[in-house]
C-alpha cells in the first residue's frame, strides 16, 4: 500500500534498513543537541538531558523493532516530536529536526517502493526458473518474500 508507513514483507529489506539508520543517526544527533544545549541553558539541564536521553533510547529501540510489525514505524514517525522540540533550546532544533523528519517518511516510503519492486522482480525470476525457487523447496516460505 504506497503512502502508508506499513511495513514490507521483506524482513531485510530497503524499507527497514533505510528507516532503521536514519533512527539511529537521530538518536546521535539527540545527543548532540543536548551538548549543545548544556551549554546554552545552563539552567534548564535536567529536563533537556532528559528528553534527549530518553528520546535517543527509544529511537534506537524503536530501529531495533522494525521487523515485521506496523507499530514500530509509527512509533519511528512519532519520535520525530521531541527532535523537533529540542529547537526550544537549540534554534537549529527547528530545521534540523523537520529535515530529519521528513527524512524518516521519505525513508520509509521509498523503502517501501523498493521493496515492492524487488519482489516484482524475484517473482518474475522464480516463474523463470522454478527450479530455483526457495519457496518450492520449503513449503513454510509460500505466502513470504526471501
Amino acid at each position: 500500500m504506497p503512502g502508508s508507513l506499513t511495513p514490507s514483507q521483506r524482513p531485510h529489506g530497503a524499507q527497514r534498513i533505510l528507516a532503521s539508520t536514519t533512527l539511529v543517526v537521530e538518536a546521535l544527533v539527540m545527543v548532540f543537541a543536548a551538548l549543545v544545549a548544556h551549554q546554552l541553558s545552563p539552567g534548564t539541564r535536567a529536563p533537556v538531558w532528559t528528553l534527549a536521553l530518553v528520546t535517543a533510547v527509544l529511537l534506537v529501540l524503536t530501529s531495533g523493532m522494525l521487523k515485521k510489525r506496523a507499530w514500530p514505524y509509527a512509533m519511528g514517525a512519532l519520535l520525530q516530536l521531541p527532535l523537533i522540540a529540542m529547537g526550544i533550546w537549540v534554534g537549529a532544533m527547528w530545521a534540523v529536526g523537520l529535515l530529519f523528519a521528513a527524512i524518516y517518511v521519505y525513508s520509509v516510503l521509498i523503502g517501501r517502493k523498493l521493496d515492492a519492486e524487488k519482489d516484482a522482480v524475484d517473482a518474475s525470476y522464480w516463474e523463470a526458473h522454478p527450479e530455483e525457487d526457495p519457496r518450492r523447496a520449503d513449503p513454510g516460505l509460500q505466502g513470504r518474500a526471501r
